[in-house]
Parts: structure tokens; C-alpha cells; sequence
């Protein structure tokens, strides 16, 4: 068998095992015009597999984003199927919904997919998602400290979303590209390392290469037992759980000794806890002060636990006690507290203040956000030469009061502290004498 047909049987094979497309299913193809989506494309009409395509052109890149779009529509006139196409005014959606420009567009597009499949009646729909997506994929989870769920990366199949092309490696996509001769649009954002995946897939991969050129396979391997592994999981933790947090009215009341007997406690606290916004580190201080004085608190972005004598006792909290906002490039002003914040381009030279911060613009990725402290926060204090430094401990050499603390608000850049209002900024976002434009916050 050529090379051309191994990966056309090897998709078929896929497909089939894992119960995807078929010759018997409608698939709306989400087609970008890249080489991913594109080889999709062919691969299904080579398979015989019924399909159609839907593009998303989020107007971002200028004549790029109609360029892809231009392709788009000439692939389904050579393949002779139809083609849905929908422009997003992405910035403007990001902005009303104070959120990030990747979230806008998935937002976007999701929903859109959807719509269009229950009116065109399509069984499924397709995404481009390949084995190298989901190494980077695994690699970010456990950067992020998800857990084992992160292990399994991106799942197969999510209701009528399916990843065809979840087998095969980059490397065998792009021969095929070049065995087939098929034109494809390159998005130059791909190529910035501002996006923290970028940041992985162009020098966190090529490194683990050095050490195994058979990367993928070692990976392709492993995803199906990581994923059996997690069912296996789930069911310990759902388990342990249902013995160890209990409802009261509004809150979750967690028994000190009961905790303190239970095995791998700080994996089932963590599981449990971080759909309250508790990170890993905060879990080890709460275990690490069960044995404490009572009164103690520990702070997430919505939630509170109070350390009793005999529960740790678990209580969301209301809108207007964790208030998150969202700073947009090009805002001028945002509530904090019961003040506000201005936001303004600055000219040299600076004047040092503690109600303001000067930061270098470049180095900030918007939408920022403005959020109260929690506990586990840390950041890198100017001044000290890029050493990292939990808030916590910041306050107490600061000899800031127990009042105080509990107003003070964080400025965040892409999950790094920018700004603890009020005291110092992170020493990555300093104005330097490479600084082209300044950006001022002023309490």
C-alpha cells in the first residue's frame, strides 16, 4: 500500500473503531483552511464519507481571514459539496462579554456549529484536532496542575463533536499535504509564542523530541490507558466524596478526623475543591492547618472555607464578594470596590507612587483582569530581582492587617500578577529603556 492510501485506510480504520464517521453519516466539516482541516476534507472525500463544510471568518487578520475564506469556498467547488460560511464581528463580542479574544471565537463558533447542525440536520460535527494537538494539549493540562482528567487530553468524541484525525501525528499530515500537492493557508498567529500552546509546540516539543524522536507514538500509546485510568479514578473519588462532604442548607461541612483518616486526602480534597476555584497549593494549606486553631480562612475567587473545631466548612460566595472585572484594551476606567481605577498611556518620565503602576504595555496580553487576592497567589515583587514571592507572605513583610488584606485587589496579565494594587508590581511587567509605550493604572 502507498504512502497516499496508508493514511486514507488508517482514518477509515480510526473511525471505525472508535465509532465516528461512516459512510452512513451527514459530517459538517469545521474547515480554517489550514493543512489540519483541509487534509480533513480530503481524506472524507477519499473515504467516501458524506460531509459538507462550515467556516468561521472572525474578521481578526484582515485580508488573511478573507484569503482563508476564498479557500475555503474553492475546496468545496472541487469536491463538489456545499459550504456554510459566517462572518463574526469577534472584537466587538469579546469586549461586550469582557472576555478574551480566544474565548469570543470559540464561543462563536461552537455555537454556531451547533445551530447549523440541527438546521441542516447533520449527525456530526467534525473537528481538524490531530495526535500532536493532543500531546500539547496533555503537556498544558499538566502545567496547569488539572490533574489526572488533564492526562486523557482531547476526548475522541463530546456528544455530536467528533476528532476524526486524532491518530494521526503533524508529521504524517503534512506528507500527505506534500505527497497530494494541497494548497492550504498558513495563520500567522500560529507562529507568535505569546500564545502559551505556541510556547509548547515550538520549544517545549522539539526538546522532548531530542530525547524520544518517537514522541507521538509514546503518547498515542498511552492517551486510550490514561483515559481508562481516569474512569477508574472517578469512581474512587466519586466514592471517597459522597463519605466525606456533606450538604448543609447552602454550605459543604467537611469532617476534620474523617479527612485526616482518608487515604490520598489531598487528591480527593483537590478534586472536589477545585470546582471552587481552590488551586493545588491552597489545598496543601488547608490540610496543612486541620490540625490548627479554628477561625482560620482560605480564600478562592468564589468560594470560602472557615476551619471550625470539628468541619471545614465550604461556602460559596455571593456576586458581590468576589467581583471579577475585565480590563479591554482601550478602557479608560474600571470600579474597584468602592473606587475605581483609571487607565491611561503615560510619557516618561515616571514619578513614583504607590497608588499607581507603570507598566510596560507590550508585555500585558488584554483582556487584563481585576480580581480580589486569594490565598496561593504569588507573584515576582519589583525590585527583587525576579524572585518569586507567595502574596501571603508579601502581606506579612509588608505588616499589612487582617482588614486591609481582605481589600486588596490584583491586576492580571494571561494568569500572571501584573499589579497588587496598592504595593508593587510584578517585576516581569517593569517599564526598561526598550519600554516603546507606558501604561498607567492610578487608584
Amino acid at each position: 500500500m502507498n504512502k497516499k492510501k496508508a493514511l486514507v485506510q488508517k482514518f477509515i480504520e480510526f473511525n471505525t473503531a472508535k465509532r465516528l464517521a461512516n459512510a452512513k453519516k451527514k459530517t459538517m466539516l469545521t474547515v480554517s483552511g489550514g493543512i489540519d482541516s483541509v487534509v480533513m476534507c480530503v481524506l472524507f472525500n477519499e473515504a467516501k464519507f458524506p460531509f459538507a463544510i462550515a467556516h468561521c471568518n472572525f474578521q481578526l487578520r484582515g485580508k488573511e481571514s478573507d484569503g482563508d475564506e476564498q479557500l475555503v469556498k474553492e475546496l468545496g467547488k472541487k469536491y463538489g459539496i456545499e459550504v456554510f460560511v459566517k462572518k463574526f464581528d469577534t472584537k466587538k463580542y469579546a469586549v461586550e462579554k469582557s472576555i478574551s479574544i480566544q474565548l469570543a471565537a470559540r464561543e462563536l463558533r461552537y455555537t454556531w456549529f451547533e445551530e447549523l447542525r440541527k438546521e441542516k440536520e447533520f449527525d456530526l460535527i467534525a473537528t481538524a484536532h490531530h495526535l500532536n494537538d493532543n500531546i500539547e494539549t496533555i503537556l498544558l493540562n499538566l502545567t496547569k496542575g488539572t490533574g489526572i482528567r488533564g492526562l486523557r487530553g482531547i476526548p475522541v468524541r463530546q456528544g455530536n463533536i467528533v476528532r476524526p484525525l486524532l491518530f494521526a501525528s503533524r508529521e504524517e499530515i503534512e506528507n500527505y499535504q506534500q505527497q497530494n500537492k494541497l494548497e492550504f493557508r498558513e495563520d500567522s498567529s500560529n507562529a507568535d509564542d505569546k500564545y502559551t500552546r505556541n510556547k509548547i509546540r515550538h520549544n517545549i516539543i522539539p526538546l522532548l523530541k531530542e530525547i524520544n524522536p518517537s514522541l507521538e507514538n509514546a503518547f498515542a500509546d498511552k492517551i486510550e490507558l490514561f483515559t481508562e485510568l481516569e474512569v477508574m479514578y472517578e469512581k474512587e473519588m466519586k466514592k471517597s466524596s459522597s463519605q466525606l462532604f456533606l450538604q448543609r442548607a447552602n454550605d459543604i461541612y467537611i469532617p476534620i478526623l474523617k479527612l485526616k483518616k482518608t487515604e490520598n486526602a489531598s487528591s480527593v480534597l483537590f478534586e472536589y475543591l477545585k470546582d471552587y476555584g481552590f488551586n493545588s497549593e491552597q489545598v496543601d494549606d488547608i490540610l496543612g492547618a486541620v490540625d490548627g486553631e479554628a477561625g482560620k480562612q482560605f480564600l478562592s475567587s468564589t468560594a470560602r472555607i472557615i476551619k471550625d473545631r470539628r468541619f471545614l466548612i465550604l461556602t460559596k460566595l455571593a456576586d458581590k464578594d468576589f467581583s471579577i472585572q475585565f480590563i479591554c484594551e482601550g478602557d479608560k476606567e474600571v470600579k474597584l470596590g468602592k473606587g475605581k481605577l483609571q487607565i491611561t498611556n503615560h510619557q516618561s518620565p515616571i514619578t513614583p507612587d504607590k497608588r499607581s503602576a507603570f507598566l510596560d504595555k507590550s508585555k500585558l496580553e488584554f483582556p487584563l483582569i481585576v480580581r480580589k487576592w486569594k490565598q496561593g497567589d504569588y507573584f515576582y515583587p519589583f525590585g527583587m530581582k525576579l524572585k518569586k514571592k507567595k502574596l501571603k507572605k508579601f502581606f506579612t513583610d509588608e505588616k499589612v492587617s487582617l482588614n486591609e488584606k481582605e481589600n486588596i485587589w490584583v491586576i492580571e496579565s494571561n494568569k500572571k500578577i501584573v499589579w497588587v494594587a496598592g504595593y508593587r508590581i510584578d517585576e516581569r511587567f517593569k517599564v526598561t529603556d526598550k519600554t516603546k509605550e507606558i501604561l498607567k493604572m492610578h487608584i
